[in-house]
């Protein structure tokens, strides 16, 4: 479906946030090309879509995480036939950020490169359809609640100015385990007192 034919759907003439990318489009793109991002989940829908943005204004670093092998190949074959390539340090991982592989790459990046200055969590289980059993009901709690608060505890070791979260649409009062799983990863989120700025 074409672009246009989605903005009719939906009743617009333009995107949403076109005007406000046009007036600020200097500014953001001097902000990104000067800054450091480690992107975990980066490879969904809604994280490769962010990938691809900030990779358009060429960051100095751009490090991408998820679970996904083929997800990840498309997204760099994607940047790579639509953007090319960045003067800056573009990688692709694919590993589990709740795995072993991820402690030995925080040791290795909190060591060996610079800090960075965002780090953004798009890794999620979203669909209710995750609770339907046990085993996938406990990987939802461990990726929606435990690795936010690993990643948050990544970004404030490395001294990150602002990890970012995808939360949830539910409602505050949840009535499933997946928008409560949202909640509870908020309350963490809210109830955290670092100088790490959280948004």
């Amino acid at each position: 479906m074409k672009n246009q034919t989605l903005l009719e759907i939906v009743g617009r003439n333009a995107p949403l946030f076109e005007e406000d990318l046009r007036q600020h489009e200097a500014e953001l793109s001097e902000h990104i090309a000067n800054s450091r991002f480690l992107v975990v989940g980066g490879a969904g829908s809604i994280g490769g879509t962010v990938v691809h943005e900030l990779f358009a204004r060429s960051p100095q670093a751009l490090h991408v995480i998820d679970t996904s092998e083929n997800n990840l190949a498309e997204l760099v074959r994607d940047i790579r036939s639509s953007l090319g390539y960045i003067e800056g340090d573009f990688h692709a991982y694919c590993f589990d950020a709740l795995g072993l592989e991820f402690e030995a790459f925080a040791k290795q990046a909190l060591g060996q490169y610079k800090p960075y200055d965002y780090v953004l969590n798009f890794s999620a289980l979203k669909h209710v359809r995750s609770e339907k059993d046990p085993f996938t009901l406990m990987r939802l709690i461990d990726v929606n609640i435990f690795l936010t608060r690993k990643l948050l505890e990544f970004a404030q070791r490395g001294g990150a100015q602002k990890f970012f979260c995808v939360s949830t649409d539910k409602a505050a009062n949840p009535v499933n385990m997946m928008g409560g799983s949202k909640r509870i990863m908020e309350m963490f989120l809210l109830g955290d007192e670092s100088s790490t700025a959280v948004s």
